[in-house]
C-alpha cells in the first residue's frame, strides 16, 4: 500500500464521516422546536465536500 493510496482512503473515510454526521445533525435539527444550534451542521457539510474534493485530487494524481 503506497502513501497516496492511504491518503485516498483517509480522505474518503473523512468525507463519508462528515456527510453522514451532517445528515444525522440535519435530522436532529429538523425535529427540534424553537432555536437550535446548527454549527455542527454548518461545519460538517463543507468539510465533507472538502475531503471529497481532496480524495478526487489524490485519486487523479496517483
Amino acid at each position: 500500500m503506497t502513501v497516496s493510496y492511504g491518503i485516498i482512503l483517509l480522505t474518503l473515510f473523512l468525507s463519508l464521516f462528515h456527510f453522514s454526521y451532517g445528515y444525522k445533525e440535519a435530522i436532529r435539527i429538523s425535529n427540534e422546536e424553537g432555536p437550535v444550534q446548527g454549527l455542527s451542521l454548518i461545519f460538517s457539510i463543507p468539510l465533507g465536500f472538502t475531503f471529497a474534493y481532496l480524495c478526487s485530487i489524490f485519486y487523479i494524481s496517483s
